[in-house]
């Protein structure tokens, strides 16, 4: 039997030993997903027992995809560029590191919305999470702003990203979200605003959502945040983060074990259990 393991803290309330769990009994595949609860000051340990030859790799959350680089062996381009680490593979005692948020924000947007090439974007946040989205669409994209309630953490995120990309990339505040959704094609929402147990607060306040808006909220929890219940009552299209959730568990899943997983298995597991209430 072999191992794979989610790093983080806390970790209890994961949906990925589900997902994975079912795609590896479905692959017949001898391989099992677990929790590993790992305080900070324990980081190095943890990440030095990935190197065992029964472990084939693991999943990093918060608070661990930044302070784990260290105790990588190699770092992936694009994770490298993200500066943060959600997927570890261990190839024979060597540790390489990826980034795969992104790319499964990239396949939850185009699998409901089409093709990004072309769009006008509205990416709001300036962390850890809007680093890998903004990373993975920067190329594609035509025009991306990054909006932030510090302007300063938002030209910071612009700055790098304009070294990697050829898209316009521009910063604003988010107080001035109002007067950019008319004139956009896609809102990625990448901030914690919604998240429970916060259920009633939007990103963008009282602003109003044109029915030609694209709006993905990356939280998860609720299934139906506030900002997508009032993308809904708009008539615009929408999409939560269960789907990125997946998507990125996806291209984990590829990176150990070289096979592709039943991904509508795997999301319908995981908006069944996010339905129940229970995540």
């Amino acid at each position: 039997m072999k191992f794979c393991y989610l790093l983080g803290y806390p970790v209890e309330h994961s949906l990925s030993p589900l997902m994975h769990n079912t795609a590896f009994q479905k692959l017949n595949l001898k391989i099992k997903y677990e929790l590993l609860s790992v305080k900070p000051e324990k980081l190095r340990t943890a990440a030095e027992s990935l190197r065992n030859s029964n472990v084939k790799g693991a999943n990093v959350t918060i608070p661990h995809k930044i302070t784990i680089l260290p105790f990588i062996d190699i770092i992936d381009d694009l994770a490298a560029n993200i500066g943060a680490v959600n997927t570890i593979n261990n190839q024979d005692g060597l540790l390489k590191g990826y980034n795969t948020d992104g790319l499964g924000a990239i396949k939850a947007i185009t699998n409901k919305y089409g093709s990004i090439n072309g769009t006008d974007v509205l990416l709001l946040g300036a962390g850890g999470a809007a680093r890998a989205v903004g990373f993975s669409i920067v190329n594609k994209v035509k025009k991306l702003t990054i909006l932030n309630r510090n302007l300063l953490k938002a030209e910071s995120l612009v700055k790098s990203l304009k070294k990697y990309g050829n898209s316009e990339v521009s910063a604003e505040k988010l107080d001035n979200v109002g007067n950019l959704l008319n004139v956009s094609d896609i809102l990625i929402n990448a901030t914690p605003v919604g998240m429970y147990p916060d259920m009633e607060s939007s990103p963008i306040g009282n602003n109003t959502i044109p029915s030609t808006l694209f709006v993905f909220d990356l939280v998860y929890n609720p299934i139906k945040t506030r900002l997508l219940l009032d993308a809904e009552a708009a008539g615009a299209i929408f999409l939560g983060g269960a789907d990125m959730l997946v998507y990125q568990g996806v291209e984990s899943f590829k990176i150990w074990t070289g096979l592709n997983p039943d991904e509508s298995l795997m999301l319908k597991l995981v908006k069944n259990q996010l339905e129940k209430g229970e995540a």
